[in-house]
């Protein structure tokens, strides 16, 4: 069986959308050279072609090492457009450091994996198989190259594509050629053959032959590892830097110790609660209207000034959410706009939907939000009526039948409208009904855990979630929430603000900065106690049962 090795290179441009980082240096070479020199260590591979621009064919094989020239080879590309990269690219913008969680299904494969083109190289060289792997993965494994092989062979009469559940960059994906070409042929992506279809229901691929079982270190790791993005290329440097062998296992065991103990640089995601104004101040299943003690909405100076400290950073997360109704702010537009020309990655905004419309539906997809994170808590109007306390949800479906004609009408793929359910006591009959109903309508949907936040409301849950044995708190670590009133919370189970660490207004509490409150001393303190296994100094921690959660 003959397998030949793509390697999707842009010097330019990632995949993702980002500026690339491939030609960037990681221990003394480009991390596209590193990525060739593993790749080419597996001894299953026949042959190795780079799929680049034609422009950037030259400056391609500079990266090749001389030793390999022979071997491997720069092509151009043959399918210059490609469809769906931009829904890709806005479905994977929360799910970066994972191979799945992307909205729709979609995975780290089809951020860069181009069907057509992929199809053109096996079936131009008569290849059976076609390994894909992204040119910016400098620590993929060429072992797990091998054994991934090895297991598709030896599953060749179950499946025609073998991935491995590991951290973006760790691992690539083996194609049979006659998969790709179906597949390039209806311009699919490799997620739709893994994505849920409720009229075409499947056992989870995960569980079936076409998943390579990987290390229990290699499952449970996440981060990315594909150098597309300044936090990424920082993570596989700090890799580098400890001297440790490019394999697998020694890679995932390091992102788990790091995930634990090394908060980033800047918080992945920041939420913003605009307003504490909602037009559902009776809703059960969340804090909100009087129960939240506090009143008032976001000032646009302190936006603007997180924004630009976010936009250090090109994997920046906003979602615009909070304890109240972030459309209800007098000038959200402003907001959005401050948002995308400091050069944040992803915006999403969390809505009870009421306040759709058209004005709003237009500032949404003019300014790109990527998401729009829709809370219905219900199917039918009696369910809704009941958690909501009022029954208007025909009137929030209306609201979305009309932004989603006029996306059509734009020809826009933002906002990507997401409902969620919250799983209760209280809405646990409609929960069938409503994924499948949505999934159907919109593509995508969700179902939200709910909780007690620490206590401080009646726990409507099913069941509890939380893992047997307490680890670290991960929000610590990724996550920020800024208070209406400028306050930082230690995370988003704080709605009441009663352990803040900081104050991006230039109130009373020291640090006027997010990044001065990330790295600050409470934080810090906060973070060191949850590692230690010690969560007294926050009351909260002590009751809460959302550590495990992001």
């Amino acid at each position: 069986m003959t397998c030949v090795a793509a390697i999707e290179v842009d010097l330019d441009v990632s995949p993702i959308g980002t500026r690339s980082c491939i030609g960037h240096l990681v221990n003394g070479d480009s991390a596209l050279t590193h990525t060739i020199r593993n790749v080419a260590r597996a001894a299953c591979l026949d042959s190795i072609t780079l799929l680049a621009p034609e422009n950037q064919i030259s400056e391609c094989e500079k990266h090749i090492p001389p030793s390999l020239a022979r071997r491997v080879s720069v092509q151009a590309n043959k399918v210059t457009g490609t469809p769906y990269r931009s829904l890709i690219q806005t479905a994977r913008k929360w799910a970066l450091d994972s191979w799945r969680g992307g909205l729709g299904g979609m995975t780290f494969m089809d951020e860069y994996t181009r069907t057509g083109e992929l199809a053109m190289l096996g079936h131009g060289v008569k290849a059976e198989w076609v390994f894909c792997v992204n040119g910016g993965g400098p620590l993929v494994d060429p072992a797990m190259i091998d054994t991934m092989f090895d297991h598709a062979m030896r599953t060749e009469e179950e499946a025609r594509l073998t991935f491995a559940q590991a951290p973006p960059g760790l691992v690539g994906t083996v194609y049979r050629t006659d998969l790709l070409i179906e597949l390039g042929q209806h311009h699919m992506p490799p997620g739709f053959v893994l994505s849920y279809k409720p009229d075409h229901p499947q056992m989870d691929l995960a569980n079936k032959s076409t998943c390579y079982t990987a290390s229990v270190p290699i499952r449970r790791a996440s981060g990315r590892l594909i150098a597309d993005t300044r936090r990424s290329l920082e993570t596989i440097r700090a890799y580098y830097e400890t001297g440790g062998p490019v394999d697998a296992d020694s890679v995932a065991r390091w992102l788990i110790d790091r995930d634990r103990r090394v908060p980033s640089s800047l918080p992945r995601e920041t939420e913003l609660e605009l307003s504490t104004d909602t037009q559902l101040p009776d809703a059960l299943l969340r804090p909100c209207g009087d129960r939240l003690g506090r009143t008032g909405c976001l000032d646009v100076g302190i936006v603007e000034r997180i924004a630009r400290e976010l936009g250090a950073y090109d994997d920046s997360l906003v979602m615009l959410g909070g304890f109240g109704e972030p459309l209800l702010h007098p000038r959200f537009g402003e907001i959005l706009g401050i948002l995308r020309d400091t050069g944040i990655y992803g915006i999403a905004v969390r809505t009870n939907g009421l306040a759709l419309n058209d004005a709003i539906i237009d500032l949404l997809i003019e300014h790109k939000v990527d998401v729009l994170n829709v809370v219905l808590d219900a199917w039918t109007p009696e369910t809704y009526a009941r958690v909501q306390g009022v029954d208007r949800l025909d009137e929030v479906k209306q609201n979305l039948t009309r932004l989603e004609k006029r996306k059509q009408e734009r020809k826009s793929v933002s906002p990507l409208v997401v409902p969620e359910l919250t799983k209760s006591l209280h809405t646990m009959d409609d929960m069938d009904a409503f994924f499948d109903g949505w999934i159907r309508t919109s593509g995508w949907a969700n179902m939200g855990t709910g909780g007690h936040y620490a206590g401080q409301v009646e726990d409507l849950r099913p069941m509890p979630m939380s893992p047997p044995s307490r680890t670290p708190c991960r929000q610590m670590m990724r996550r920020s929430l800024v208070l209406a009133d400028g306050r930082v919370t230690v995370c988003d189970q704080d709605f009441k603000g009663r352990y803040t660490v900081g104050d991006v207004s230039g109130g009373d509490m020291s640090g006027s900065s997010l990044s001065d409150i990330w790295r600050g001393s409470a934080m810090e303190k906060a973070r060191s106690q949850q590692i230690e296994g010690h969560c007294d100094s926050i009351p909260l921690c002590t009751s809460c049962d959302e550590w495990h959660r992001l």
